[in-house]
């Protein structure tokens, strides 16, 4: 719904107003958000002849024939002479709308994974796409993979039976939790603390270990951690 104007504005100063906030907040499917475009749609809508000049006429002066006044209310879903919403019944509310979740799929479980007594992980791998079941999570990463977290050594940050998503597709930055993979083989699970130059350093989980400096010639792949699931998340394969 648009917010009212002054109330002591004349009815064509209103309409102005109205028209104005509304074409601001209009977003056409099509891309496009000109005036000419604007009458175009409304006489596509309503069959009747609405030149740019007619536009341009009431954004001026807010005068128009009544009959726009519904075709208006389609386009941009508010009424122009009473400024309510058309769209819906509910009230207006100063509470912004959360942005919609990506949709959720399922996830390829590939092993799973405990922090050995070195710090460094203990992991049994399959190929992704080839474990033992799925998990659902909303995630745009295509590569996105799951391991399921064995014992209490990463608790309390993620507890035994949970499953950790990494999405190798999305950049990782200070501040996420990661899985490292080096040159060696060897893994890690750390929390990024920082990229300088020619090294890293990565934070122990559960401050069970000292920060460990990398240079980044021993790092093979840095995964970005999403997140983590409970164990009823699980979807058998």
């Amino acid at each position: 719904m648009l917010d009212s104007p002054p109330s002591d504005k004349s009815t064509s100063e209103l309409v102005r107003t109205r028209l104005a906030i509304a074409f601001a907040a209009w977003s056409p499917t099509s891309g496009k958000k000109t005036k000419k475009h604007l009458a175009e749609l409304c006489e596509e809508i309503s069959l009747q002849t609405c030149s740019p000049q007619t536009v341009q006429g009431w954004f001026s002066t807010g005068r128009m024939d009544k009959k726009w006044i519904p075709v208006l209310a389609s386009i941009f879903g508010v009424d122009l002479l009473t400024g309510r919403s058309t769209e819906s019944p509910v009230e207006t509310t100063n509470v912004a709308l959360a942005p919609a979740l990506a949709p959720s799929r399922l996830i390829p479980v590939v092993g799973h994974v405990k922090a050995g007594p070195d710090g460094f992980l203990e992991e049994l791998q399959y190929p992704v796409g080839h474990g033992e079941g799925f998990v659902e999570y909303w995630v745009k990463d295509q590569t996105a993979y799951a391991v399921r977290v064995k014992g209490d050594s990463m608790h309390p940050r993620y507890r035994a039976g949970e499953f950790i998503v990494v999405t190798p597709g999305i950049e990782a930055y200070p501040g996420r939790d990661v899985v490292v993979k080096l040159a060696d083989g060897r893994k890690l699970l750390k929390q990024l603390n920082w990229i300088r130059d020619e090294e890293i350093q990565l934070l122990s989980i559960n401050n069970g270990y000292a920060p460990m400096t990398i240079s980044k010639d021993e790092i093979e792949s840095i995964h970005r951690v999403a997140g983590s699931v409970p164990p009823d998340a699980f979807v058998p394969a």
